[in-house]
């Protein structure tokens, strides 16, 4: 258990990631033709075994690491804007919010806080994370 809010929720995701990860990618798929789901499930669990943990990491750095984490999450995301369309990448990191938003709601108290104060943390950490990204498609380097 963490002894803050932003290492509660890291430690909640980073023990509950192997299922979350199985079942974002089984609902990104399951509109797909079975003949595409599996190249798409490789390519999707590929991305999101690179994107748990540095989303772990921008979640339970200090306010002086958080940037240089969030940076680093974005540059995976961009790599796998190249072997993912965008949308399918997008739809993907929106169910995985949802379904860690469940996750929090449902075992927050085993980590010593309120879901809402959990969900706070990710949901800041989220906000950031796309002020980052808004910015840097503004033009700011993501080096």
């Amino acid at each position: 258990m963490g002894r803050t809010p932003r290492a509660a929720a890291a430690a909640l995701i980073r023990e509950g990631a192997p299922v979350i990860l199985q079942r974002v990618v089984a609902e990104a798929t399951s509109d797909r033709q079975r003949s595409d789901i599996v190249e798409l499930e490789r390519r999707l669990t590929a991305y999101l075994e690179r994107r748990i943990p540095l989303w772990v990491q921008a979640l339970e750095a200090d306010d002086v690491e958080r940037a240089p984490a969030i940076k680093r999450l974005l540059r995976a995301d961009a790599e796998a804007g190249e072997i993912i369309p965008p949308v399918i990448l997008l739809g993907t990191v929106a169910i995985g919010y949802r379904l860690i938003e469940s996750e929090i709601r449902t075992r927050a108290s085993a980590y010593g806080f309120t879901a809402e104060v959990l969900w706070g943390e990710m949901d800041l950490l989220r906000r950031t994370v796309g002020e980052m990204r808004r910015g840097l498609a503004d033009g700011e380097s993501v080096a």
